[in-house]
């Protein structure tokens, strides 16, 4: 046993170095939830994608350059929206129009986004060299409660910390913003990537208690298991399956994943236990 978690270690390592590391060349945009009228967009040559809802009111976004940029704008839409949406860009250098986004319906083209898992409907793209100053995005639509998507930024840049914001926004956006069953973004291999981290590291968890009831001399634990380790396996294996579905199902909390992880533990240990038993039976 002690050898299979030394084992365990070695690759909770490895899944936690590939998890914070690997999204920087994969994923494009970083997400953010648009809460305001108002937005300011900090290093805009990184690649971001603000989920707003237009409510009536226009979202204006600002950027402020000391610097020479290139500025990317792409508009989309959720593929619920269906295609011909009116929602229109302007952007501004000053008062001074630069250019302005007005896709019309044969404008709009199907996108798939892998590692969200979702479909968009993509617009038209704005692309110059921006000299240093303040410039401004104003979207807006005639129609009322439409969503949206404004892509800005061409630089991917993403490290441990934006890679688990990505991982808890993605099943809001896909329940709250795409009207998709969160289960959904376990497709994607962030998805699947975190719930597999989550679970070594439960496992690791749940042999580290096991370890200090032991050096605590708490032997009913082992009595406990020889006796009912049938049962508990079956409740075990039932409580990982029903936590980890809920998980995914719903908000993909990391502490249900956990939770479910120790509930695999239990199952495991119960199993191991249930072998030896049955193992000296048959001495």
């Amino acid at each position: 046993m002690d050898k299979i978690i030394n084992n365990l270690r070695v690759v909770i390592l490895f899944f936690f170095l590939t998890l914070v590391s690997w999204p920087l060349a994969v994923l494009a945009h970083q997400p953010r939830i648009v809460e305001t009228e108002k937005i300011n967009i900090t290093k805009p040559e990184i690649s971001k994608a603000y989920y707003g809802k237009l409510s009536g009111k226009p979202h204006t976004y600002t950027i402020s350059t000391s610097s020479a940029i290139d500025l990317y704008v792409n508009v989309l839409v959720p593929f619920i929206e269906g295609p011909g949406k009116n929602v229109t860009v302007k952007i501004f250098k000053g008062d001074q129009v630069l250019g302005s986004l007005r896709p019309s319906k044969e404008d709009w083209k199907k996108f798939f986004e892998p590692f969200g898992q979702s479909m968009y409907w993509q617009g038209p793209e704005f692309k110059i060299r921006a000299d240093a100053g303040k410039y401004k995005i104003i979207v807006q639509s005639r129609e009322k409660n439409i969503r949206y998507v404004l892509a800005t930024g061409e630089i991917e840049a993403f490290d441990g910390i934006e890679s688990l914001n990505a991982i808890l926004l993605i099943p809001k956006l896909k329940k709250n913003f795409f009207e998709e069953l969160p289960i959904s973004f376990i497709l994607s291999p962030l998805g699947w990537g975190y719930i597999l981290f989550l679970q070594l590291l439960a496992l690791l968890v749940g042999w580290l208690i096991s370890r200090i009831l032991k050096i605590s001399g708490i032997k009913i634990q082992r009595k406990y298991f020889q006796k009912f380790s049938r049962n508990t396996m079956i409740l075990g294996m039932v409580l990982w399956v029903a936590l980890l579905l809920w998980a995914v199902r719903t908000s993909w909390h990391p502490t249900l994943i956990l939770t479910s992880g120790l509930a695999l533990f239990l199952a495991i240990i119960s199993w191991w236990e249930l072998k030896a038993c049955k193992s000296l039976k048959d001495d």
